[in-house]
């Protein structure tokens, strides 16, 4: 009852604004040019956000005929129209591709931090009318030819989950698509992006095992991919060490850049060299094997080294860092649906960056010293 009321209500709104009623001044419509033209006011209407779906002869000539008559986009009717279509389910949209160009492409999901960009990015696709489809693109697959399956499948807006390798988009034509990527492992098309804010999850995670009585704090990350990352890591670590006044100041421990390298015997030397050196009580971490490792060597957790994850969805840890990855997913398909909303594809000239804040997570891996 409520929702035909309120439906009711804008209907009557939006009449009023686009006939000259008494809630609004005349202005240019959508249907003002959809007579000027010959065409329905639903081909002006994506033809204004430049889709597709209408040719670029038409979709020119719509934009040309707008211009002229002074056609401005209204942002209340935008808004009434948002809520209207939270009134009821949303009618579908269109694709958004999950680029996925992993040598092993099911492995991609199996980080517990990229599963969960998906589940934030599918529940917020899934209530706009859009379907989020993991799109494999095999790895003897050209960067053009991958373009022509996006285009075939009618996909207007992709998403670029994180990847180990570089991606080459050799010949690749961003300006067909609405773009977005999670993170800087992924360096190309310089796109928005949607990130964990590293350096001060960072800062955080090495005052609060500071605050819980540790003191000879050290950091084991693997530096390639913090170089990447854009050195928030090692940046956040050295910032809060010389903050705190750490005395004396723990070097980082420059760990393998594979994920599990348990049965690597030279590994296993340098971390006990690194130990034995600096004496770490607790340690930060962003590899999954580290934890394991210590373990093998004989030190108990946390007994003798306490031990910190940078992600407690991948490190086998239960205190560090929750990137709220679930978040970062929904905060991304939002962004990528409003760029898609107005227009905006390809690269833009100045690239947003959003950061999303960390949260601490208590755990028995790292309690308080008495």
């Amino acid at each position: 009852m409520y929702n035909d009321y309120a439906s009711a209500i804008c209907d009557d709104v939006l009449a009023c604004r686009e006939t000259g009623g008494s809630l609004g001044h005349k202005r240019v419509t959508v249907y003002d040019i959809a007579r000027s033209v010959g065409v329905s006011h639903t081909t002006v209407a994506r033809a204004l956000r430049d889709s597709r779906d209408v040719t670029k002869g038409r979709r020119e000539e719509i934009q040309r005929v707008a211009a002229e008559m002074g056609y401005r986009p209204d942002p209340h009717l935008a808004a009434l129209s948002n809520y209207r279509k939270t009134l009821g389910p949303a009618s579908f949209q269109g694709v958004v591709a999950w680029i996925n160009h992993w040598e092993q492409p099911d492995q991609l999901r199996k980080f517990g931090e990229f599963e969960r960009y998906w589940r934030g990015a599918e529940e917020v696709a899934g209530k706009q009318g859009f379907k989020l489809e993991d799109f494999r693109w095999p790895l003897n697959c050209s960067a053009k030819r991958l373009e022509s399956m996006l285009v075939a499948r009618g996909v207007e807006a992709v998403l670029i989950p994180p990847h180990n390798d570089l991606l080459n988009w050799g010949e690749f034509d961003w300006s067909k698509f609405s773009v977005l990527r999670f993170g800087m492992s992924v360096q190309s098309p310089d796109s928005n992006l949607v990130t964990a804010d590293q350096f001060r999850a960072t800062v955080m995670a090495v005052t609060r095992m500071h605050e819980y009585g540790y003191r000879r704090i050290g950091l084991a990350v693997d530096f390639d991919l913090d170089e990447h990352l854009g050195g928030n890591y090692h940046g956040g670590f050295a910032w809060t060490q010389n903050k705190l006044k750490l005395s004396p100041q723990v070097p980082p421990f420059a760990a393998s850049a594979a994920l599990h390298r348990r049965d690597s015997e030279e590994e296993a030397r340098n971390l006990r060299r690194w130990i034995e050196q600096y004496q770490p009580d607790a340690i930060l971490t962003s590899q999954p094997y580290l934890p394991q490792l210590l373990r093998d060597l004989g030190y108990r957790i946390p007994e003798d080294i306490a031990v910190a994850g940078t992600s407690v969805c991948d490190i086998s840890v239960d205190a560090g860092i929750d990137q709220r990855s679930v978040e970062i997913g929904r905060i991304a398909m939002q962004m990528l649906i409003k760029q898609l909303n107005v227009g905006e594809q390809g690269t833009p000239l100045n690239p947003c960056r959003i950061l999303v804040e960390g949260r601490w997570q208590d755990g028995q891996s790292l309690p308080p010293r008495n």
